[in-house]
């Protein structure tokens, strides 16, 4: 069993779980539960048909151009998610959806419809594929590169289950997800499998193999871990400097 893809599977898919299931429970509280667990369904479903049209298709095309590919996609994901949880970490802020999903996501409810309401219906559905599209995207880069589908789509199904019983469980303490920390691992990990699987594409024979990996991890890893102490000196040095100018004008 391939452990690393399974759990960048289910790391990954986990955060994007967490912030549908943060809309979908903002949706349901406003008085539309069925609009927002039919709108689930409906987003997940397109989108699990086409990832498994598409990843059938891909599978034509040669593995060391997909890895190169696919290592850099990956790299550009994970990067995006590191950058953007350490800047949240050092700034002290939460993401928006899970703080505000609505207005984060810039949805908008209609409520003139005292019935099932089609367009909040149309809204989570939406809402829902974007989510799953970044899912799908993972799962289906991760299973091409390295050939383990059966750990990529299982690690995205415990996701999916992980997620659902979390918020069947703790769903008025949603807010209380670390989801800052989630979404930085998860980076870490993608942005390790993206370099490694870009030095396999051009045929570079990594000298502990797969275990590459968990140097590569502990590496961006700590890397983040230090420009998140480096911003946060920064930051307070400049709060300082600040407080100092203002006790001189005064």
């Amino acid at each position: 069993m391939n452990i690393g893809v399974f759990v960048s599977a289910l790391s990954s898919a986990s955060v994007e779980f967490i912030e549908t299931a943060a809309i979908a429970y903002a949706i349901a509280s406003s008085g539309y539960p069925r609009e927002a667990s039919f709108g689930v369904i409906a987003g997940l479903s397109v989108v699990s048909v086409a990832a498994i049209v598409l990843g059938t298709q891909l599978q034509a095309i040669p593995l060391e151009l997909l890895q190169i590919v696919i290592g850099l996609l990956l790299l550009w994901f994970g990067f995006g998610w590191v950058r953007k949880s350490v800047w949240r970490q050092v700034e002290g802020k939460r993401a928006g959806w899970i703080s505000d999903p609505l207005t984060s996501e810039g949805i908008v409810l209609e409520t003139e419809n005292p019935g099932f309401n089609f367009l909040n219906f149309i809204l989570m559905t939406k809402s829902a594929a974007i989510e799953a599209l970044e899912v799908a995207i993972v799962i289906i880069t991760l299973g091409l590169a390295s050939g383990a589908w059966n750990e990529s789509l299982s690690g995205a199904f415990f996701a999916f289950l992980l997620t659902t019983a979390v918020v069947t469980l703790l769903h008025g303490q949603l807010i209380q997800i670390p989801e800052i920390l989630i979404k930085l691992s998860a980076g870490i990990i993608l942005m390790a499998f993206g370099t490694f699987w870009i030095g396999e594409g051009l045929d570079f024979k990594w000298f502990l193999g797969e275990l590459t990996l968990l140097i590569f991890i502990i590496f961006y890893g700590t890397l983040s871990f230090i420009v998140i102490r480096w911003l946060q000196s920064k930051q307070h040095t400049y709060s300082k400097e600040q407080e100092i100018g203002n006790e001189e004008q005064a």
